[in-house]
């Protein structure tokens, strides 16, 4: 063994967070490191042998078997470059690279469709920016995304990046023989319900092209995770939708209460109470939200980015802005205000399993400083 060359292993990445840690993007695992165990995996370049870095024994078998480092028998260089962040993190970044959209959901919050896209010359220096500040999940969103006039230069620009890459899609645009040429880690389709459930949100026929679509990315070896909106018309469907998925090996499924906001505004009978639809989520599986920071609020460590080209806390917060990306992401990040949990929720003896909630949802049913009602269902606390 002390003869075998050791190399930070193909899709693992360093990065400087609130701590030092090691990034697996094709399996999205966060770990965590002293800074001791930074500086040895950052000399395993593929060029230095065992008996040269002179591992720690126990530690050098955990991250073999973990996939963050291999061997060879010869010499296998790759650069090792570690992206250092801001605190609080930016780690999880949504852009919406068009407001067009193909479909005219009844409960999408963003309202009616457009013609706006973002920037090219924005979106590559963005790339390169949350490469370089260590993020770890980029969002390609919409509108539709596939609808995006520079679709096929960012899926290239995509290709060998320290993040993991999702592609968040309504699945309808995309085709079987798309899979092969993806550099997406992830896609994640929005099914709303069975047939009739997702149908009634989305218009006839978008259900079966969707399912082809998740078939189709399953059987290319992508990874695949689905977001489903809880709704009056989807409640008799959501335990067999699951089993569908899970049958189907779909690796997340993540449940969503929507905000009355956009579209839904208008169809406000698909909005059931909190407290009917909380016992849902307990069907949802695989990655799930954002992790927060002591005293912040939701979205402690995301944002998200508009065809317009500013930096805001998120799709709903758009009057909280970081300003304009044309100054580079990380200044757009230090400048972007972030939200401090105040209020009921910052004394609840329930805070740290619950973390505050959706303060967008807070603001619109209890108040700025008021609960979010779906958690406090969630947690079977009942508001006054």
């Amino acid at each position: 063994m002390d003869s075998k060359f050791l190399r930070l292993a193909e899709g693992c990445h360093l990065k400087r967070l609130e701590e030092p840690c090691a990034y697996h993007v094709p399996r999205d695992e966060l770990y965590e490191l002293s800074e001791e165990a930074l500086d040895f995996l950052a000399r395993c370049d593929g060029a230095r042998t065992v008996a040269e870095l002179r591992p720690e024994e126990e530690f050098l078998s955990y991250c073999l078997e973990e996939a963050v480092l291999e061997v060879s028998d010869h010499p296998h260089p790759r650069e090792i470059r570690i992206g250092v962040n801001e605190i609080p993190s930016l780690r999880y970044l949504m852009v919406e690279v068009t407001d067009r959209c193909n479909l005219r959901c009844r409960h999408c919050y963003l309202g009616d469709a457009g013609s706006t896209d973002l920037d090219p010359g924005i979106l590559q220096t963005l790339l390169d920016d949350f490469d370089d500040m260590g993020g770890l999940r980029l969002m390609i969103t919409g509108g539709e995304p596939l609808l995006y006039p520079g679709f096929p230069a960012l899926n290239e620009s995509l290709a060998g990046r320290s993040f993991r890459p999702v592609l968040i899609t309504n699945g309808t645009l995309l085709r079987g023989e798309d899979m092969e040429s993806l550099n997406f880690t992830e896609i994640q389709f929005s099914v709303d319900g069975l047939e009739d459930g997702h149908d009634y949100l989305r218009g006839r026929g978008s259900f079966t092209k969707v399912m082809e679509s998740l078939q189709a990315a399953l059987s290319a070896g992508i990874d695949v995770s689905v977001a489903t909106v809880i709704h009056a018309r989807n409640l008799g469907e959501l335990e067999g939708l699951g089993a569908m998925l899970s049958e189907m090996g779909v690796s997340a499924w993540n449940l969503e209460y929507p905000v009355v906001s956009g579209r839904l505004e208008e169809n406000p009978d698909l909005v059931l109470k909190p407290e009917v639809a909380a016992p849902y989520f307990e069907l949802e599986w695989g990655w799930g939200a954002h992790e927060g920071a002591p005293g912040y609020a939701c979205g402690a460590h995301l944002a998200a980015v508009g065809p317009g080209g500013y930096l805001v806390k998120c799709g709903y917060y758009r009057d909280i802005s970081g300003g304009h990306l044309g100054k580079g992401l990380r200044q757009a990040w230090r400048d972007l205000p972030k939200m401090k949990l105040e209020g009921e929720c910052a004394s609840c003896e329930l805070l740290a399993e619950c973390g505050g909630g959706c303060r967008f949802r807070a603001q619109t049913t209890t108040g700025a400083a008021g609960p979010d009602p779906l958690m406090c269902a969630r947690m079977g606390r009942h508001l006054r």
